[in-house]
């Protein structure tokens, strides 16, 4: 020990109750061999001395230890196997819930899907319309190629309201829509409802 470390011990050092610590008596044995140290340290009591003296004179407030005493934690045994069944089953019954959540957002689907609709709007090239907001007859042209070229093609009603347009499965609907783009047409279709997105399988197209 060095009087740099014994300095560190003995600044928490309060009196006599700490004397049989073995950390702090070591520290007092190193003091009572180094004069400096041993002057520090009667200051350092000095001083803690004064201030204890002077806290045990200031009067606490009425009341004090019973707001304590009540504002307290109250103690409970913590049994890991109770908490961890608690946990589980709050795990499986969130998964349940889940699942009865998914399958009732799929049976409202499926009753969704049955919807036979007619739908007035602009046929759209749907990449270059999300992408930059493009459309009408200004970019009929660029909207006819993308759609030849097998890019999802839709369908924008007078409300704002877009449908992704497809065809049967395994049959694309692009070749049949293309010289449509960019013009006002009238689709005959199968409304479905995918995570949000509306879709519309073509049954009948109807020029105006």
């Amino acid at each position: 020990m060095n009087t740099r470390e014994a300095k560190e011990i003995l600044l928490l050092y309060r009196g006599t109750i700490d004397d049989s610590d073995l950390q702090f008596r070591a520290a007092l044995d190193y003091a009572k061999s180094d004069p400096e140290l041993g002057q520090w340290l009667r200051e350092q009591t000095n001083c803690y001395d004064t201030i204890r003296a002077k806290l045990r004179g200031i009067e606490p407030p009425l009341g004090l230890s019973e707001k304590i005493v009540r504002r307290r934690p109250i103690p409970f045994p913590r049994d890991w196997s109770r908490i961890g069944q608690l946990a589980a089953a709050i795990l499986i019954s969130a998964s349940v819930t889940a699942l009865l959540m998914k399958w009732s957002e799929h049976r409202n689907r499926s009753v969704a899907s049955a919807q036979e609709i007619l739908v007035t709007g602009e046929v759209l090239d749907l990449t270059c319309y999300i992408a930059y907001n493009l459309s009408g007859p200004d970019h009929a042209k660029c909207a006819r190629d993308c759609i030849r070229s097998g890019l999802p093609a839709g369908i924008k009603t007078q409300d704002g309201k877009v449908y992704l347009l497809t065809g049967e499965a395994g049959h694309s609907i692009n070749a049949e829509v293309a010289d449509y783009a960019a013009k006002t047409i009238t689709i005959k279709g199968r409304q479905t409802v995918r995570d949000g997105f509306a879709q519309l399988q073509v049954e009948e197209i109807r020029k105006l």
